[in-house]
């Protein structure tokens, strides 16, 4: 399994904007395990708050203690991270509680957030629509008919930002539109704190095949992943088991 060459290209953009480099001039990521606070405020406008047992009400009395309009709907339920953007900038709140590796996996998945669903679809709407679009992004005008032509043919979405955070009551997303922003920002989280090219050197230099525990473990203590992050990525390394089925591998087949 490889990955996908868009999320890899967009790894490589966030570690460039860091304005870290190695010396050879070329972009240099820190060490693992990475801890992506530092770099993201050199990299991109966001900010940063770790408020205890986050969760949608404690995010709504944070924004309401700061006179901000906005409010997250639907019912309570507990969060290990959440992002909101306005304006080019955005805000990740993390769960303060959550272990040092949830909250390293939690900050680099709504990073990928931020950079997938909001960043990039403006930089496309004003590359197709010029600067004057970002006033409809930020909801303070409505879309010319011209505009709206232009970003359907551009498939570039017009109006407000809004994230994802629609769940079923069991926790999963709720629309195949939450699952793939979901999954999206997993790849990109992972390359950004696992890239499989660090993680496949990490594997040869152990040689041998590497059972799927092993992998795992590997992913836990030298990249800082949380076991169950650790463990799902590890079956895209491990061989798959004698006698299984190319659609068993890909579920498709009991």
């Amino acid at each position: 399994m490889s990955t996908p060459l868009w999320v890899v290209e967009l790894a490589e953009r966030f570690w460039a904007a860091t304005g870290v480099k190695a010396a050879g001039g070329s972009p240099s990521p820190p060490p693992f395990p990475r801890d992506l606070r530092g770099a993201m405020a050199f990299a991109l406008p966001l900010g940063l708050d770790d408020p205890p047992r986050l969760c949608i009400d404690t995010v709504n009395a944070w924004l309401a203690r700061r006179d901000l309009p906005c409010r997250l709907g639907g019912r309570n339920r507990p969060l290990r991270a959440c992002l909101m953007a306005y304006g080019g900038a955005g805000l990740v709140l993390l769960d303060g509680a959550d272990p040092p590796a949830e909250q390293r996996f939690s900050l680099a998945h709504e990073v990928a957030h931020f950079l997938v669903d909001y960043w990039q679809p403006r930089e496309r709407a004003v590359a197709r629509l010029g600067p004057t679009v970002l006033k409809v992004l930020d909801g303070q005008r409505p879309p010319t008919a011209a505009e709206r032509v232009d970003a359907l043919l551009a498939q570039v979405p017009l109006g407000v930002h809004v994230h994802l955070m629609d769940r079923t009551p069991d926790g999963h997303p709720a629309g195949l539109a939450e699952d793939a922003a979901e999954r999206r920002a997993d790849l990109l989280a992972l390359e950004l704190l696992a890239p499989r090219d660090a993680v496949e050197a990490a594997l040869g230099a152990l040689g041998g095949p590497r059972r799927h525990a092993e992998i795992a473990a590997l992913l836990v203590e030298q990249f800082g992943l949380p076991p169950a992050i650790a463990a799902a990525y590890a079956a895209t390394f491990a061989p798959a088991a004698p006698g299984r089925s190319f659609l068993r591998q890909l579920g498709l087949a009991p």
